[in-house]
């Protein structure tokens, strides 16, 4: 397996993948930064910790997840094809290792390469909320620690997605085209339905409140889009901070809670990321193992 590993891992430094995926986080993250320090200047808040957590939380789980999501599925997706189309997979099968060892290293050198662009989405996090006035605390290290490694294991589960997708297709571009048109019906359509239901649901009762909506919006991804890591991350998330309101619908107070209180406070959402990735690692690998790589 170690074999395997290295030899992934030392491609990955070696090609553009593993620095494209670093760039991709940098302009990812950086600009948000600018955003949240102009809406602080211009709307003269106090620039607090848990503030700008809150503002992280909300770019982090918005259009970076997505983007985010995308380039771990195609990761996955051309992991094994690319290789069998090139002839690489055929020659390292030529030595002495098992196709167990081979597909477990790969997956291990994969999960390092994000784990490293997560380790450096977030330094930039951290240095990004002391360039807007935030202070070095124990805290928020701890929390943004928390919140990438939540977003590093929605990124592994979309990477075996891709794997399956990757044994099932043999051409790497079809395979591409496929991980591109899952994304966007099962990971974006589907999740837009399922909102719309949860709002149509909170419509037939005028009286409820701004906590009771969060709630039944809560239910219906827990239920619906359980196989979302993305949106099971929204969920862990949207409970960081809690606020409550008046039946008007006006924010009373707001509370800062932390992303460990969020984990804690959501185990089914954490166990439906953590189990769909255990089945479609199964998946992936028996497929592997069954195979032919000519």
């Amino acid at each position: 397996m170690m074999w395997g590993f290295r030899l992934e891992f030392k491609q990955n430094l070696r090609t553009k993948k593993f620095w494209v995926i670093i760039g991709i986080m940098a302009l990812l993250y950086i600009p948000s930064f600018y955003i949240m320090k102009s809406f602080f200047l211009q709307s003269g808040r106090e620039i607090t910790n848990e503030a700008a957590m809150s503002m992280l939380i909300s770019s982090i789980t918005g259009m970076t997840s997505f983007f985010v999501a995308i380039l771990a599925l195609l990761i996955g997706a051309t992991a094994i094809n690319s290789e069998i189309e090139k002839g690489t997979l055929r020659i390292a099968m030529s030595k002495p290792i098992k196709r167990l060892h081979y597909i477990g290293g790969k997956f291990l050198a994969h999960i390092l390469v994000l784990l490293i662009a997560i380790l450096f989405s977030t330094a930039i996090s951290i240095a990004g909320i002391l360039y807007i006035g935030g202070s070095l605390t124990s805290q928020l290290v701890t929390d943004v620690l928390l919140l990438n490694l939540l977003l590093l294991l929605a990124m592994i589960q979309l990477v075996a997605l891709g794997y399956i997708i990757s044994t099932l297709i043999k051409s790497a571009t079809t395979a591409l085209g496929l991980a591109l048109a899952v994304m966007f019906i099962v990971f974006m359509i589907v999740p837009s339905m399922v909102g719309f239901l949860a709002i149509k649901d909170t419509m037939n009762n005028p009286h409820t409140s701004m906590e009771e909506v969060q709630q039944i919006q809560k239910e219906y991804t827990t239920k619906y889009l359980f196989y979302d890591p993305i949106s099971q991350v929204k969920v862990i998330t949207a409970d960081v901070s809690t606020m409550s309101s008046s039946n008007s619908g006006v924010i009373r107070n707001i509370r800062y809670n932390g992303v460990a209180y969020a984990i804690r406070h959501n185990p089914t959402n954490l166990a439906h990321i953590l189990w769909l990735t255990a089945l479609y690692l199964i998946i992936g690998f028996y497929r592997f193992l069954r195979m032919d790589l000519r």
